[in-house]
This record gives structure tokens, sequence and C-alpha cells, in this order.
């Protein structure tokens, strides 16, 4: 029988590159490589007025975005497209084959569809009916 506790705790900076250094470990051990993860963060600003950020990660030749927010005052501008245009131009230069991202269902997957994304597929059953929509867009060569 084995000696241990389970808590709950705050997934700390620690933490958090312990479960990614021991994902790359056995990712190497398993495949030879340990996915290279390089983050892309991008910002927008008027002056000192946070305007918008783009954040992903290049993962197995892919770049995964994880948030794209505008904040309400500069929604509608083209902000957002200008830092997704950006944001995928830098996942190109990280060799990156393709791009992907998660949105819900009252968010924005009309905006990523007109930037090319194609959705892969959707799961339903979230609060108040929403759904999860999963999109990829392939990088040309």
């Amino acid at each position: 029988m084995h000696n241990y506790s389970i808590s709950e705790e705050t997934l700390s900076k620690e933490l958090h590159q312990k479960i990614y250094s021991g994902f790359q470990e056995h990712s190497k051990a398993s495949t030879g490589i340990g996915g290279n993860i390089q983050e892309v963060t991008l910002v927008a600003r008027d002056g000192d007025t946070l305007l918008g950020v783009f954040s992903g990660r290049t993962f197995w030749g892919g770049l995964h975005i994880k948030y794209l927010f505008i904040f309400p005052e500069a929604r509608g501008k083209g902000l957002g497209r200008a830092l997704m245009l950006q944001g995928l131009a830098k996942g190109k230069d990280l060799n990156c084959r393709f791009a992907f991202v998660e949105t819900m269902s009252f968010q924005a997957l009309e905006f990523y569809k007109r930037l090319g994304f194609e959705e892969e597929f959707s799961r339903s059953g979230h609060d108040k009916e929403t759904s999860f929509h999963y999109l990829k867009k392939e990088f040309s060569s």
C-alpha cells in the first residue's frame, strides 16, 4: 500500500513549471523531441492604455492561440484582426504548420472563420446552452 496524501492547492508558477518539465521529459523519452514550446504574446496599447492582447504558444508544430482579448473601448476597429494576423505571422516564423483556437458560441466563432479558420468540432452541453468550438487554420508553405 502506498502512503500519500492528496490536497487542494493553487497552481503556482513553480508547480506549473514542474508539470511542463515532466511533460517535456516524457515527450523526449517517447518521441525523441521535447515539444519545443515558445510563448507568443502581443500587446496593443495606446500610450499607457491597454487595448488588447494576443497570447499563444507553439505546441508540437502548431500555434495554440490561448487568448485574444480586446477591451470594450477598442472593439470594432480592426485591432483583433491586426493582433491575430501578427500572431499568425509569428507562428509561421516559428515553423508552425497550423494554428488552433477554442472559442465559446457567444464569443468569436464567426471572427475566426472570417480569418480562414475551419471548425473541426464543437461540444455542446455547457451552461446556458452554450457550445465550445475548436478551430484550425493551416499555414500555406
